[in-house]
């Protein structure tokens, strides 16, 4: 099966345009069929990693917009979220703190690591900004 592009969907990167994200992410895979249960962790994941690119990607008064993209690749859904900040980001900067740290916050890399079944750094060559793919296998 060739792949199938369900979404390509730009917005700003602001904590006030989630809601709308989650929203076309529950469209987009509601009207492919997904199990209610997948569509919620994925659109639990997907949130956390734009909050991830607001915060620590789009930081210091930086500020510009992200690109949601949805592919189906056979089994596989591939989500890649691409900003255009200054901030170069690190693989290994993407890490949750310890889970027996209780306190608030640094749970998201953790989330989207238990929900996804990849999730990538890709290069983005010399310009600026970080594209994070994230890889979610579907099951029959």
């Amino acid at each position: 099966m060739a792949a199938t592009k369900l979404l390509n969907f730009t917005f700003p990167a602001s904590p006030e345009h989630l809601c709308t994200v989650r929203t076309k992410l529950r469209d987009t895979l509601g009207s492919a069929r997904f199990p209610q249960e997948t569509i919620d962790c994925i659109v639990l994941a997907i949130g956390e990693a734009c909050m991830n690119i607001i915060q620590h990607a789009y930081c210091d008064g930086d500020c510009g917009d992200i690109v949601l993209e949805i592919v189906r690749q056979d089994s596989c859904l591939v989500f890649r979220l691409t900003d255009f900040a200054r901030h170069k980001s690190r693989q290994e900067e993407m890490q949750s703190r310890p889970l027996d740290e209780i306190r608030p916050g640094g749970l998201g890399c953790h989330i989207i690591n238990e929900i996804m079944d990849e999730v990538e750094l890709l290069d983005c060559g010399n310009r600026q900004g970080n594209i994070l793919q994230m890889k979610k296998e579907l099951t029959s």
